[in-house]
């Protein structure tokens, strides 16, 4: 009975240390962080960007990103292809001009859209919510946006505009 017993428990022994690391490797759902649609406006012609950034704790690659604009799917890029560092972001663009915009997203003409962005680690789907936001890319336009609020950096809330000076 003895052996039986220890035989056993042995077995129990060595199905667990085979099982334990696999279940200690638990995966981080990736992230997908600052999702913006941006646009620029030149000689009257718009042009648009959606951007997002990739982050996952565990360092995985991810299988795709995409942007859905009006549920119509496009894969997004790597900003610079030699990013592969997870961990602390790799970030996605997808540029497209207003012709291709305004066939996705006919009402976008008067500024009417809908995209969210999706990406999958290997272990599972991610999605953002629903975004209908659009943002002046003033980076790419040469703007300078420090003082947009109203304030400077030197301070005072009217410093911004010249106001009452």
């Amino acid at each position: 009975m003895k052996k039986i017993f220890t035989m056993l428990l042995f077995f129990i022994l060595i199905f667990s240390v085979s099982l334990s690391p696999r279940l200690a490797a638990e995966n981080n759902a990736p992230e997908l962080e600052k999702g913006v649609l941006l646009y620029t406006f030149k000689n009257h012609v718009f042009s648009y960007k959606f951007q997002v950034e990739y982050i996952d704790a565990d360092g995985d690659a991810p299988r795709y990103v995409f942007v859905f604009i009006n549920g119509s799917k496009r894969e997004m890029y790597k900003v610079d292809p030699k990013d592969n560092n997870a961990k602390d972001g790799i970030l996605y663009m997808l540029s497209i001009d207003q012709d291709e915009l305004f066939r996705l997203a006919p009402k976008a003409q008067e500024w009417e859209i809908t995209y969210w962005f999706r990406t999958n680690d290997g272990k599972g789907p991610v999605s953002t919510k629903t975004s209908k936001l659009f943002a002046l890319d003033t980076e790419s336009m040469g703007l300078i946006t420090a003082n947009s609020a109203g304030g400077s950096i030197g301070g005072g809330s009217s410093s911004g505009c010249g106001c009452g000076k």
